[in-house]
């Protein structure tokens, strides 16, 4: 066991060491340079540039959010997806078979690699308070506030995959929490204490991230030499909504409030959100998507509030959702003797602008059934290419809509949504409000991995059964609390 607790520990710290070697692709024009020892590393902006862009670029990748925590794997979880064949390629984890290979080997892979992005974002923030670099207090506190805000993302997802039921059982052992850049072994923490350390990293993301010039900017989309605003910040400080900025850490918040039943805080959060940043995260064109073919802004570019540059993006499109791919490997909602679960998600109304063109019958295969093309390439000369949103203004109007006491004005954000979804506007007398939103969060975040901790967050009983177009599935706390990977329990202390 000392063996093994020692090769662990090696590899972790070769993980860290990454940090000072990296070489990867593009991240909004800044290439990482290879090979420099630490203190060389961090001794210039340009390069602590280089290393915080290979956080983004790690965080990019199918083992994380460029795959599993966004199109595959949590989507699966939550059964938007059709696996009736033991034969398929997500069988055992659509069938919630945690004790498979091949679903241990998957959550090892989420686990390894948030826990290794952590790392090399705790070595970034060491070496940004000592700033040896002698950035320029505005540009360092915007750097700091990314990082902290980042921290407190990928432990909070953590938990919402690995811990409790927090609603029912907040107290009990969860995760641990890192806060240092060490690979010693940090103790499994009560949910409620991870809950308070990741709102409390973003308390100091928000502080540091006060004066992000997205509050006075915007998104700044444009390069330096297309600039026509008085800022005159380099490239490396526009783009906004690719890194975590100011408002991406406030909708965290909300996000985070909530699931921790803090529902004031969460609607309080939610609304800053709104009233600040709708001037800057405006609601998409709809010609932008129902009439710009296949260069259609699928992802509603204009709303995201945090994305990332992912350049394998259309890779994982071709490699989850694909109409060439065979039947058992394809990622597709259960559609059989006329009846189909995405009808259903959307009570067949094509007018709602997130079916369609987002969904479509292939003409070039046989399937007789909708592919997802949310994903899919468009042409180079569009600044959402390459974006895979995180967060988006769309969820703070279901949350303000879910913590709103005043149903008439709870529905009136809901309805806003709709509105701007193509959808007609529901009477706030005769609707079921929880229903509602349910469907709202069944139709929002395809491919964006949100709808599981939907479910979770409101421990529900059952959910529909994505291997087929009836019927439900039971859930309880042995489906919705992944275990954790034999590599963090097995060599632990006892």
């Amino acid at each position: 066991m000392k063996k093994m607790k020692k090769i662990i520990k090696n590899s972790l710290r070769i993980v860290a060491c990454m940090i000072l070697f990296i070489s990867c692709d593009d991240y909004l024009d800044i290439q990482p340079e290879d090979k420099f020892i630490e203190e060389q590393v961090f001794s210039s902006e340009g390069s602590v540039q280089n290393v915080i862009n290979g956080v983004y670029m790690d965080m990019a990748k199918a083992s994380t959010y460029g795959g599993h925590l966004t199109m595959s794997t949590v989507d699966v979880l939550a059964q938007k997806y059709f696996a009736f064949s033991d034969s398929h390629a997500y069988y055992d984890l659509a069938h919630y078979n945690y004790d498979q290979t091949g679903v241990k080997n998957t959550f090892e892979a989420i686990w390894t690699n948030m826990y290794a992005r952590i790392l090399n974002i705790n070595k970034a923030i060491e070496n940004l308070e000592l700033d040896t670099a002698n950035i320029t207090p505005e540009k360092l506190n915007i750097l700091k506030g990314e990082m902290f805000g980042l921290r407190a993302m990928l432990h909070f997802d953590l938990l919402r995959l690995f811990g409790p039921v927090y609603s029912i059982n907040s107290g009990a052992i969860s995760i641990p929490y890192y806060d240092e850049p060490t690979t010693d072994i940090k103790p499994l923490l009560p949910a409620t204490v991870v809950m308070e350390m990741v709102l409390n990293d973003l308390s100091v993301s928000i502080g540091l991230l006060e004066n992000d010039p997205v509050r006075e900017y915007g998104k700044i989309d444009y390069s330096e030499e297309d600039d026509d605003t008085d800022f005159n910040g380099t490239d490396y400080y526009r783009y906004r909504n690719l890194r975590f900025n100011y408002f991406s850490a406030k909708a965290l918040s909300a996000r985070a409030n909530l699931y921790a039943g803090n529902n004031q805080d969460a609607l309080m959060a939610a609304k800053e959100v709104i009233d600040e940043g709708m001037q800057w995260f405006e609601w998409v064109d709809p010609d932008d998507v129902i009439s710009a073919g296949d260069n259609a802004d699928r992802v509603f570019s204009s709303e995201v509030i945090f994305a990332l540059q992912n350049v394998e993006l259309y890779d994982r499109q071709r490699a989850y959702f694909a109409a060439g791919l065979v039947q058992n490997s394809i990622l597709a909602p259960a559609s059989f003797s006329g009846l189909s679960r995405l009808d259903e998600t959307f009570d067949g109304n094509l007018n709602d602008f997130r079916y369609s063109p987002s969904w479509k019958v292939p003409t070039n295969s046989t399937k007789a059934y909708e592919t997802f093309l949310k994903f899919q390439d468009v042409g180079p000369n569009f600044n959402f290419r390459y974006m895979q949103p995180l967060v988006r203004m769309s969820e703070m109007y279901l949350i303000v809509a879910e913590t709103e006491a005043d149903l008439t004005m709870a529905t009136v954000y809901l309805n806003t949504l709709r509105e701007h979804r193509g959808l007609a506007n529901l009477d706030p007398t005769l609707i079921d409000l929880d229903q509602e939103l349910l469907k709202e969060y069944k139709r929002e975040f395809y491919g964006e991995g949100q709808l599981f901790y939907f479910y979770k967050r409101n421990n529900m009983s059952s959910i529909e059964d994505g291997s087929d177009t009836t019927g439900e599935i039971m859930m309880d706390e042995t489906t919705y609390v992944l275990p954790l990977p034999e590599s963090e329990t097995d060599y632990r202390e006892d």
